[in-house]
Formats: structure tokens, sequence, C-alpha cells
């Protein structure tokens, strides 16, 4: 059960990822404008048509667009977010058609969601200042073992880290995470001071840094040889360079596992695509799994602050 992973973008002009597996496409985000999509798509030798579901980490504006959930509609594909998601979601001018047509399906927080009998995902809530955000773990099965085949842990947007993070992320073969801002270029930054504040506080975006360490944590808690990648998400343009990045991320990984592969995703071209198979080391994973249990339905009306773009 090969799959492949690829980053179609990341950064605060877009942010949007395609797991492909056995014919169904999982659309990490759709931040992009559909054009931008079928482009993307078509340089990985994807199309729309191979796009199964999409799963939607927050509502900041860089991760969905009302033009792409129009072409949801219209290609009926479903989309899965928290409720309070879909309740921002609702003075979008797409929205009202889109939820009619019976697209809309919601999950919770650290109940795994069952894609097909070999994909899940499993939301685990994560600090940033568009209540809720979420990053995912998400698990390809087999029939061979109760482990899973592979895994993937991906964190685009979150100012700091949590026991529940690690836990949900160690042993993942793929490890997506945020590696936003350069700390002494963010604050150097002719940035005003209150989007400084926001960027590096608990409630904005990882730095480098913060990165690294994280990166470390969990790799020291995976076992030996995962992650077998490191892809890096979602770099400031202003206040970060992918070589700063790359090098701390390697720096993280090279006393525990040097042969990881550092990816650093980009804003305007697809990053390198990723396959994913069962390893022969796979048993040695530490991550158990969870229990599959049906989503809780949430109906409170969400308080969400008026950032467009989550590189600030």
């Amino acid at each position: 059960m090969t799959a492949r992973f690829t980053v179609l973008a990341s950064g605060s002009g877009g942010n949007a990822s395609l797991l492909e597996l056995d014919g169904f496409g999982l659309l990490i985000d759709c931040g992009l404008h559909p054009r931008l999509l079928t482009a993307r798509f078509q340089s990985i030798g994807a199309t729309w048509e191979r796009i199964s579901a999409v799963v939607l980490t927050h509502t900041h504006t860089d991760h969905w667009k009302d033009a792409t959930l129009a072409e949801l509609r219209a290609r009926r594909i479903p989309m899965y977010a928290h409720p309070k998601h879909y309740a921002y979601m609702e003075r979008a001018a797409s929205f009202a058609t889109f939820n009619a047509a019976g697209l809309t399906r919601e999950y919770a927080d650290g109940r795994e969601i069952e894609l097909t009998k070999n994909l899940t995902c499993r939301p685990i809530r994560v600090s940033h200042d568009s209540v809720p955000t979420y990053a995912f773990r998400i698990d390809g099965l087999d029939e061979l073992q109760p482990a899973p085949a592979w895994s993937i842990g991906y964190a685009a947007d979150l100012g700091c880290s949590s026991p529940e993070l690690i836990t949900a992320f160690a042993g993942v073969d793929v490890l997506a995470l945020e590696y936003n801002h350069d700390e002494l270029m963010e604050r150097a930054s002719p940035r005003p001071r209150f989007l400084v504040d926001r960027v590096l506080g608990d409630m904005g975006h990882l730095s480098n840094k913060q990165a690294a360490e994280l990166t470390a944590t969990i790799a020291g808690r995976s076992g030996e040889g995962f992650p077998s990648h490191l892809v890096q998400l979602h770099l400031s343009k202003e206040c970060n360079k992918p070589e700063l990045a790359a090098v701390a991320g390697r720096e993280a990984l090279v006393a525990l596992n040097p042969a990881t592969e550092v990816i650093t995703a980009k804003q305007d071209v697809s990053a390198k695509t990723i396959y994913l198979s069962r390893r022969p080391n796979a048993e040695n994973r530490t991550a158990a799994r969870v229990k599959r249990a049906a989503p809780k339905r949430v109906t409170t009306q969400p308080s969400l602050p008026g950032f467009d773009s989550s590189d600030w």
C-alpha cells in the first residue's frame, strides 16, 4: 500500500498538501485559488478527479478560500472540519450552497476520523490564534500488522508545543512541522510591535529554534530511524531563510536520526513528493494506536480574531 505525500504550497500566500493512497486523495487545507491548485496538481501528475476529501486545520484565509469551497461543491468533494470552523465560514458566499449539498463533515478533538478502511486522521488541538486550530496525525493501515504501516504528523501553524502533540507525533514517518521565523530576524523586522509580539507569543508561530527543539523531542520519542522525513512548513518570507530553517532542522536530528531527509517547503512550487510504504522496522515505532470513536457534535459559536495572514 504505497502512498505519496506532497506539500503543494506552504506559507502566508496559501497552504495545501496532498496525500494519495489507493485512489483516495486527501487535501490538507485548501488555501489556494482553484486555478493555482489545478496547476500544482498538474505539476505532480495529479488531477481534481483524484481528490476525495479535504481536512481543514483552521480558518485563517491562507488555509481555505471561498472560491475553492465553491470548486469543492461543484465537484462534490466533502470537507472535514471542526463545527466552530463551519460557524465561522457561514459568512462566506459559497458556504450555504456547500452546506446544503451535504458536503460538510465534522471532527472533534482527539477523535479519529476513518477516511477509508486503510486511512485514518486524528485531530490534535494546538495553540494558535485562530481558535480552534488543529494538527493531524494520519495513519496508513494494512492487514499485516496492528501498528500503522506509515504515519504522517502535520502541524502547519502553532505558537508552542504541548505534551499531547509530542505523544501524538511520536513514531511518525513524516514529520511536517512549522519552521516559521528566525527570532532575530523577526525582532529586527520593520513590522509593527503588536505583530512581532503576536508571532513570538504562544498563540503565534514556531521559530526555527522552537521547531528544532520540538523536532528533536519527537525524534527522541520515536524509535530508531523515525522520522524518515522532516518537512518544514510555513516559512516567513520576511523573517526567515530556507537555509536557516534547514540547518536548524538538520542539527536537531544529527544525533538522533542523521539519515532523516529534510525538505523545506516553498510557497510558489510544490515540494518533493515523498513515497510511503511499510518499512522493515515499522514495528519499532513507539507511538500507540488510539481507539476510534464517533465525533461529538459541537454547536457553540467561535470567537476568532480578524487576522487574514497567518504569516503575521
